[in-house]
């Protein structure tokens, strides 16, 4: 829900420019980055590792409440910034606990379904935002109500969720000793993280197709409808995708997303319209949760339970580190042109699917 309306909130309600939109999520992802690498790490470590996902959870939904609060774009980036701590400490714990859940054959199924029901929560959330705004009330109306779900995600991941190890983890420290594919892997995932900038760079350039044809407001009004349209497309593919995966492999299925990320570049360049705005929504929906998906399960596959919290925590913290750096980078490109930032992502998911399809990691049985 937040996440849906704050790059407008930011340009259309503070007054900022998109370099600031490409800060904030930015600095967001990358203070993310290196908390997820220690959470993963730490958690192989200790019996408590539930307990610490939860506290992340209750981190993130309490950096979203202070948006309530804030009056310029440097508070509404260390609001986002904790969040974005929050959810490094808990995804690495989360992606292991699931991993560890489902036998190895079905982790591409098993990270899909559970793809498609996150995607599924970020339906609902823009729907309710866009809902909120084309009803007359604003962006801080929207962040209010998005404290409710919150504070069911903490509670039920508290109360529901078991943690699949038996046993009390080792006492000694797990090392970075990680299998030769999955550093392979975390080659091309490094180079598409670098250039798959933040969807929020989409949902600006959704306003800008659109005009001059609707107004400004009914322009902003669309773009949340956009995010809410991508993320329906999200939820319908993500399971599919992890099915086709565990038949035909995870690394060509990865390949054709970071495929699809570079052709919503291209889109991104060249559409005008409400045609284009569609193949936008296709293409961003198919592939954000399909790369989300497949790399996780990729990753369990490559990856032994003792050291599945470490592997999370490094796969997550190179895509944080990417994510810093290709949402600065897309803020400053868009300064010289949206076009230009664009093809730069367009750019780097070509050079990565080629990387991957070359030489792609082997899963253990």
């Amino acid at each position: 829900m937040v996440l849906a309306v704050l790059p407008l909130f930011i340009t259309a309600g503070l007054g900022a420019p998109a370099l600031a939109v490409g800060l904030v999520e930015g600095v967001a992802d990358g203070s993310s980055a290196a908390v997820k690498v220690w959470s993963g790490w730490y958690s192989d470590r200790i019996a408590w590792r539930k307990s610490l996902a939860a506290g992340g959870y209750g981190a993130t939904g309490f950096g979203f409440a202070l948006l309530l609060a804030v009056a310029s774009w440097p508070q509404v980036l260390l609001a986002r910034a904790l969040a974005w701590v929050g959810r490094g400490v808990r995804q690495p714990i989360r992606n292991a606990m699931l991993a560890g859940s489902v036998a190895k054959k079905d982790l591409g199924k098993a990270f899909g379904f559970h793809e498609a029901l996150d995607t599924a929560g970020a339906l609902i959330g823009p729907a309710t935002a866009f809902a909120l705004l084309a009803t007359g009330h604003g962006f801080r109306t929207v962040f209010a109500v998005a404290i409710i779900p919150a504070v069911v995600a903490v509670t039920a991941f508290a109360v529901l969720t078991r943690d699949p190890r038996r046993g009390r983890p080792e006492v000694k420290a797990p090392e970075f000793k990680l299998s030769s594919d999955f550093w392979r892997l975390m080659l091309p995932v490094g180079i598409f993280g670098a250039g798959n900038f933040a969807t929020a760079f989409f949902t600006l350039r959704v306003v800008q197709m659109l005009q001059p044809e609707l107004s400004q407001p009914a322009a902003v009004a669309a773009a949340v409808g956009f995010y809410l349209a991508h993320n329906a497309v999200g939820t319908l593919v993500s399971f599919p995708a992890g099915f086709v995966a565990d038949r035909v492999g995870k690394a060509p299925v990865l390949g054709i997303a970071y495929l699809l990320f570079g052709l919503a570049c291209v889109v991104g360049v060249f559409g005008h319209g409400w045609v284009a705005v569609g193949a936008l929504a296709l293409l961003v929906g198919a592939e954000a949760p399909v790369v989300s998906s497949v790399e996780g399960s990729l990753t369990g596959s490559l990856v032994e339970e003792p050291k599945l919290g470490t592997a999370f925590g490094v796969l997550n913290g190179v895509n944080g580190a990417g994510d810093l750096a290709s949402s600065v980078l897309a803020g400053l490109l868009w300064m010289a042109s949206p076009a230009t930032a664009m093809g730069y992502g367009a750019l780097l998911s070509l050079v990565a699917t080629a990387i991957l399809w070359a030489r792609p990691p082997k899963p253990s049985n």
